[in-house]
């Protein structure tokens, strides 16, 4: 039990003091990063039972996650010494279905009803579009499941749903929402948008049940308030009418979440939904540097749409961010596997260490160079690239067509994307397999021979296009075959249409990541050695340990901090992404700013930002990256940019100049003022310079290029030589780059 709360309160700094004492009215305080949001909570809750302003079930308190409820309770209740188990601490959607359990029959459903997940909703949608012989060939159940929930958050209920008739394959909208609504309670069953949804219908229905809750909750607190949606915006309000105590504690600069529904302008227009309200900023920030957070906030400043705080820290100035560009991203993971090792020999944990990307197919080349370098890694909120689900599926393919006697991979890909080849027909191919002991690609052979059936029909053409591919594997490399298998089984164009039917990140990630394994394809001579790679990869997932180098999104990273972060992939179209600012524009571009604002702000003492000139995906284009935007917003005098890569060093304009079509489809503001200057760069450039003369260089010649280091001269062609290069690749370089060495 606390005995005296002045000790509490003086373990506070002056504006988290002032964020816990004014308990009353509305209050939004905006809790910059590492600033002590947290606290701030736990000892307002503290604050409001010791001064018996409130019993414990007469807060209401709201997190966005399960864990930082739990979290939260346990830390007030040690505080206190007592449990606090009546006090309403959950997320929207726990506390939402407490309300709805108790009063279920007023939306016609039983207190016993069950909440369904994701694949029971989409086989819903999928039997609706059957009975009303809608082609889900068009529009897919996850489209539709995608649009319902877009209309929930958004709190608009079937009825006032419109379907578009102007947009094909969208007039079938409200007819299916409605049906779906309609099963939903016949099977006295609701979704996650249900939960809140319903609670709004209950208040807006019946007046008695909501004074009774407006009278209850005399303080509602709400966490991560910056990542709230409109219906959850309305399930407040609602709460907020009976006594009018209110505190939303958040951070407009770490709203990054649109694709869920959120929305920033709620925050950014607090001052009109409640009134009077005191807006308290939470500046002083405990975890990073002087000159991270500056860095952070110069760069955070270039957004309108914000309040606007400036961080501060009190430790010391720490030191510059290190930027450093690459050729290649093989040559990216390698510098940082070899910081890091510096990092392992100075006795840094590897738990401190921490590699952030934008697109998290990016992390293919990190996980290969440190599964080679045995350095133990875990992926943070998602899976190890090649234990990825499109992954697995395109090995599954190059496997069979490796071995047809591979039935584990004839399994996984027969019916992938879907062919009408389900169980039951697996089933009586695996019993002639087993029966005739032959592999199931030969039982499925023989299968075909005594039926026309459709599903028949389905497995002749999947066994005659394996049959074409295994013939093809001794023509073609191994990267065409990948290529053509995919265009075949129609694998790439199921991926765009799960892409067009979602907004998650994760369903937009994977045409990246087959971009990305197609790339990987590159570092090995034939099919045999790269499935044998594989094979040793997928041996060493499962030998990880805690004490792990941890790779994950920048999304995943939010509420995470490390002592040394790398940013990986700052380049111009992957980082601020080029989707995002073609769909959302100005808001877009905000957004990709704040995430980088919290990326910059998981670290504690160091971060190094890395780029690649060559694309990425080179199979796909020879476009040259140039280094993102944010990088050149970044104050220069806080930051060390390596000069043999980035935009003013003549090496990379020797490189970019070397690009035949400078007309690219993509182009950004960053690429003309890049073209400006390698125009500018190029017409002061200084040839005279201390190198000894490259007239006399001969096939054969040791030379030194100051990105590519020390090689040899395979050939000379005119002003151009080729060169071997000892620490990277064969590469046609400009006779005039080139030092001459004796």
């Amino acid at each position: 039990m606390v005995e005296n709360l002045k000790n509490y309160l003086n373990l506070l700094n002056n504006q988290q003091r002032k964020a816990v004492v004014n308990s009353k009215g509305s209050t939004l305080v905006l809790a910059g990063a590492g600033s002590g949001k947290t606290r701030v909570l736990t000892f307002r809750i503290l604050h409001l039972l010791i001064e018996k302003l409130a019993f414990s079930n007469q807060i209401l308190a709201v997190t966005f996650t399960n864990k930082a409820a739990s979290e939260m309770k346990i830390r007030v209740s040690n505080l206190l010494n007592y449990p606090i188990d009546k006090m309403w601490l959950g997320t929207f959607h726990s506390l939402s279905a407490k309300i709805l359990r108790a009063h279920a029959e007023l939306v016609g459903l039983k207190s016993n009803f069950i909440i369904i997940d994701s694949d029971d909703q989409l086989k819903l949608i999928k039997q609706i579009c059957e009975q009303k012989n809608i082609d889900i060939k068009e529009k897919p159940p996850k489209y539709f499941a995608t649009v319902i929930d877009n209309y929930k958050n958004k709190g608009i209920f079937p009825q006032s749903v419109k379907s578009p008739k102007s947009k094909k394959g969208e007039e079938n909208i409200a007819i299916i929402y409605k049906l779906y609504q309609e099963e939903l309670l016949r099977l006295n069953c609701v979704d996650f948008g249900d939960l809140i949804l319903f609670c709004i219908k209950i208040f807006k229905e019946n007046k008695e049940v909501c004074s009774k809750y407006q009278n209850l909750f005399k303080f509602i607190l709400v966490d991560e308030y910056q990542d709230i949606n409109n219906v959850q915006q309305q399930w407040l309000e609602f709460f907020y009418q009976g006594h009018k105590n209110i505190c939303c504690v958040g951070d407009d600069d770490q709203s990054i979440y649109s694709w869920r529904g959120a929305d920033v302008n709620i925050l950014l227009n607090f001052e009109k939904n409640f009134s009077k309200p005191l807006i308290i900023r939470l500046e002083q920030n405990y975890r990073s540097t002087k000159n991270i957070l500056e860095c952070a906030s110069f760069l955070i400043a270039k957004n309108k749409g914000r309040y606007g705080k400036e961080l501060w820290s009190d430790k010391d100035k720490g030191e510059k961010i290190s930027i450093k560009g690459f050729w290649h991203t093989k040559e990216e993971s390698v510098y940082v596997s070899d910081e890091i090792e510096k990092l392992i020999s100075n006795k840094t944990p590897l738990s401190e260490i921490a590699i952030l990307f934008r697109v998290s197919a990016h992390t293919r080349s990190f996980e290969d160079r440190f599964i080679n370098l045995g350095l133990p890694y875990k992926i943070i909120g998602g899976l190890r690239f090649y234990e990825r689900k499109e992954i697995r599926d395109v090995i599954a393919y190059l496997r069979l067509v490796h071995n047809l006697d591979d039935n584990l991979a004839l399994e996984r890909i027969i019916n992938v994307p879907k062919r009408g080849i389900g169980r039951t027909t697996l089933g009586k191919i695996n019993s002639i397999a087993r029966n005739n002991n032959i592999s199931m690609f030969n039982a499925g052979s023989k299968m075909i021979q005594d039926s026309t059936s459709k599903v028949n029909i389905e497995i002749n053409e999947f066994i005659r296009k394996v049959h074409k591919w295994y013939n093809l594997k001794k023509e073609i490399d191994h990267i065409e075959l990948t290529q053509l298998i995919l265009e075949d089984s129609k694998y790439v164009e199921y991926l765009e249409q799960e892409e067009k039917n979602s907004k998650n990140p994760e369903n937009l990630n994977r045409l990246e990541n087959i971009k990305e394994f197609i790339e990987s394809l590159k570092d090995f001579e034939n099919l045999e050695g790269f499935l044998e790679h594989v094979g040793l990869v997928m041996e060493n997932i499962s030998n990880t340990n805690d004490e792990s180098i941890s790779l994950m999104t920048m999304h995943s990273a939010k509420g995470l901090e490390f002592d040394n972060v790398f940013l990986a992939g700052w380049e111009e179209g992957v980082f601020p992404s080029m989707r995002s600012i073609d769909e959302l524009g100005k808001k877009g571009l905000e957004e990709e700013r704040r995430l980088a604002y919290v990326a910059l702000t998981r670290a504690r003492r160091k971060i190094h930002i890395t780029y690649v000139n060559q694309n990425r995906y080179s199979y796909v284009s020879h476009d040259f990256n140039i280094p993102s935007r944010f990088i050149e917003e970044l104050p220069k005098n806080l930051v060390n940019i390596n000069n043999s890569t980035y935009l003013s060093n003549n090496n990379f304009i020797d490189e970019f100049s070397q690009i035949e079509n400078m007309d690219s489809s993509f182009i950004t503001p960053g690429r003309k003022r890049l073209l400006s200057r390698i125009k500018k760069e190029e017409d002061d450039w200084d040839f005279n310079q201390d190198y000894q003369s490259n007239s006399n260089a001969t096939e054969g010649s040791r030379v030194f290029h100051q990105k590519f280091g020390y090689g040899k001269i395979i050939f000379i062609d005119g002003d151009k030589a080729e060169v071997d290069f000892e620490k990277s690749s064969q590469r046609k370089i400009f006779l005039k780059y080139l030092q001459f060495t004796a």
